[in-house]
């Protein structure tokens, strides 16, 4: 299986985003990336569906309330990118959850 995290976070560090929209995977920004890039997120489409879509993948966890199971980031950013809030630009958020991301990842000591 493809680890699809980074490979979203070097999409986004070039100013375009893979986002689910209305149950449809979509690019935006599409022409920052080159040929070879869109190529490779086509041929990925099933692996970057799954990882952005939970409902689908069924992915998340179910809600529990034992707090000494806590979620994992990758959880937890699946539910961020899958109940984003109607009022923030799906880009803006996609940056948003990234970025915080990578704080926690700091902050884990977990390389990048």
């Amino acid at each position: 299986m493809v680890d699809v995290a980074p490979i979203l976070a070097k999409v986004r560090a070039l100013g375009s985003d893979i986002v689910m929209e209305k149950g449809a995977m979509t690019i935006k920004n599409g022409a920052l990336l080159t040929n070879e890039q869109r190529l490779w997120i086509s041929k990925n489409r099933s692996a970057i569906e799954a990882y952005l879509e939970p409902a689908v993948a069924g992915s998340v966890p179910p809600p529990t309330s034992d707090d000494t199971q806590p979620m994992t980031w990758g959880q937890f950013a699946r539910i961020l990118y899958a109940e984003p809030p109607d009022t923030m630009d799906p880009l803006d958020w996609s940056y948003f959850v990234t970025q915080s991301g990578k704080v926690v990842r700091r902050y884990l000591g977990v390389d990048q």
